[in-house]
């Protein structure tokens, strides 16, 4: 086989393979362009998810005609003039690969003007060559239309997804990059219907309640050099996979594996092995410690001092985590797809960060609250485990403590606040906050306590160990027994003594002290179940935490445990104290609430 030189039209096709992959891979090139050029107003028009026409017009400052026919040369760009510029990119496009690339596998007509000409330019190109230019009345900034993408180059058309499958792919991307630009408005318009339509806001916080609503707590620290700054949901509302979050990077949407590891670290163990955050960050880091001519689409980065950017994201992260105490607030109404044209559209998960809704109405015959709250209380005679000595113990001996009605202006949520009412569904405790409805989920309120109890026992090595007088016996299957003892480094951390008596047998000698009424089969089963991943020893920390968690929620009252009111008022005490009170450590929400107006809309009171 011989070696030859391609002819410039597979050359540029090849070019196009790397940067244009489908319809809003085109739109994302021309939005970075008009952004680059100071528009202000951007608006996408497409037809049939972009398989047949897309247009994007901008009001940015317009191109002469030199100027124009010379964009749709192969690395034209007035971006980057020299190779120092690359160390220190601050545009969106810089390559100068866009126009041509597009050109060369669709038909392609742009029509621009300056500031500076009286007349705007058209230029048409049909698979990558010249077809026509001419003069036009045109008003100050450009428009680019695409037609029949990949028109010349069959194999890759058949590839394309559903148009309504890519019109979803184009509206995700462009509500994600609006964060980067609030100053910019962005359209939407599909076969002559407006699907999006993002004003201009005044500030990264405005924008994004525009495209994450929802109750998001606030991110932000400055630490050498690396601003961060953003908003992320509660752990409860994780997703799957890491489509929830969106990543800014100077300005630029990127994919950043570092990052996500940072912010799910963040969260301090209430992220399960495969939950991933939601909400966004906006990353600003000096241009020469990026680079940021990494990836053909410009969706990765590479960062010259990634420990330090980790250790910034991580502690902004933890920070705000840490902060987390307030209840959930409950819309009232279930979503409707009017209100998440995301989902209408099969969106990307991350447009839509799970909101906590109330489910609807009750199935079977209607009962009010009231009714089930009167039954519930006073509390019918259930069993009284001993878990609930130990850690809620009748610390409040007065049979009804003072309810703290805060004062205006009076700043952060107190569980010492809440007015208990009664226990309802065997695990929630129902209370009042001013004009709120307020539920406590009682069992993940006291795994929050005994969890950071644990934690603070061992960084202040004060986690001691409970010796048995009988040793607990737990009877396992051999493969269980083996997974097990693996574990024993970071049962000992835990101030468990657990020793192997038999092929299918261990016996537990000692746990941890502030939970010695601990019962140790089915924690130890769990832990047992848990196949030991290659690398766990590095992440010893890691594990401890998980296997603490665990801990927590077996020391912990359980769904039918009976609380009495002074109990239920020490545990509030007790969570008055807790760091993220808000979550459990499985990130599970803690309390949540219900405003008058939601709960009179549940019945009706509202029309």
């Amino acid at each position: 086989m011989k070696i030859k030189v391609l002819p410039d039209t597979v050359i540029n096709q090849i070019a196009a393979g790397e940067v244009v992959e489908r319809p809003a891979s085109v739109v994302r090139e021309l939005v970075d362009n008009a952004v680059d050029a100071g528009a202000t107003d951007i608006c996408v028009v497409v037809e049939a998810g972009g398989h047949t026409r897309l247009r994007v017009r901008d009001n940015g400052c317009g191109m002469t005609r030199d100027e124009a026919i010379l964009a749709f040369e192969r690395h034209a760009t007035s971006k980057v003039s020299s190779i120092e510029d690359l160390n220190t990119i601050a545009t969106l496009g810089f390559r100068g690969e866009a126009l041509a690339s597009i050109a060369a596998v669709a038909k392609v007509k742009m029509v621009s003007r300056s500031s500076e000409s009286e007349v705007g330019v058209s230029i048409t190109y049909r698979g990558g060559k010249l077809a026509d230019v001419q003069g036009c009345a045109w008003s100050e900034g450009t428009e680019v239309e695409i037609e029949h993408l990949f028109f010349n180059l069959p194999a890759r058309r058949k590839f394309l997804k559903s148009p309504r499958s890519e019109l979803a792919r184009i509206r995700t991307w462009l509500l994600q990059s609006s964060l980067a630009r609030p100053g910019v408005r962005y359209r939407l318009i599909s076969d002559g219907d407006e699907v999006l339509n993002l004003p201009r806001a005044a500030s990264l916080v405005e924008r994004g309640r525009q495209v994450c609503p929802g109750d998001l707590m606030p991110v932000s620290l400055s630490e050498g050099g690396v601003l961060v700054e953003g908003m992320l949901a509660h752990p409860g509302q994780a997703l799957a996979d890491a489509s929830g979050l969106i990543v800014l990077i100077n300005g630029r949407l990127v994919t950043d594996k570092l990052v996500v590891r940072a912010v799910r670290e963040g969260y301090d163990s209430m992220l399960k092995d495969r939950e991933f955050p939601v909400g966004y960050l906006s990353l600003s880091i000096p241009a020469a410690d990026l680079d940021v001519n990494v990836h053909p689409q410009k969706s990765e980065v590479r960062f010259r001092h990634p420990n330090q950017v980790f250790a910034v994201v991580h502690g902004a992260v933890l920070a705000a985590v840490r902060r987390l105490k307030g209840p959930v607030s409950f819309a009232g109404q279930p979503a409707t797809p009017k209100q998440l044209p995301s989902e209408a559209l099969g969106a990307a998960p991350a447009m839509r960060p799970q909101p906590l809704a109330f489910a609807g109405p009750l199935s079977g015959p209607q009962r009010s609250l009231e009714s089930l709250v009167k039954e519930a209380f006073p509390e019918p005679p259930r069993r009284q485990p001993a878990a609930l000595q130990p850690g809620l113990a009748a610390a409040v001996s007065e049979p009804e403590p003072p309810y703290a009605v805060p004062h205006a202006g009076e700043c952060g949520f107190r569980f010492s606040q809440l007015r208990f009412v009664g226990q309802v569904l065997e695990c929630y405790l129902v209370c009042e906050l001013n004009d709120a409805l307020v539920v406590v989920d009682m069992h993940a309120a006291h795994e929050r306590v005994n969890y950071n109890k644990i934690r603070r026992a061992r960084a202040e090595r004060k986690l001691t160990a409970q010796k048995l007088l009988i040793p607990q016996v737990v009877r396992l299957t051999p493969d269980q027994v083996a997974v097990l003892m693996e574990q024993l480094d970071a049962l000992r951390e835990l101030a468990f003594e657990v020793r192997e008596a038999g092929p299918d047998t261990v016996e537990v000698w000692a746990v941890p002290g502030i939970v010695s009424h601990l019962r140790c089969d089915e924690l130890l089963k769990e832990f047992a179940a848990e196949p030991v991943v290659s690398g766990w020893r590095e992440r010893l920390e890691e594990r401890i935490d998980h296997m603490a968690a665990r801990v927590a929620c077996h020391a912990s009252v359980r769904s039918g445990d009976s609380m009495s009111r002074a109990e239920a008022y020490a545990l509030f005490a007790q969570m008055d104290e807790a760091e993220l009170a808000g979550a459990c450590p499985h990130g599970r929400p803690v309390v949540t609430e219900f405003s008058r107006d939601a709960v009179e809309r549940w019945f009706g009171r509202d029309r």
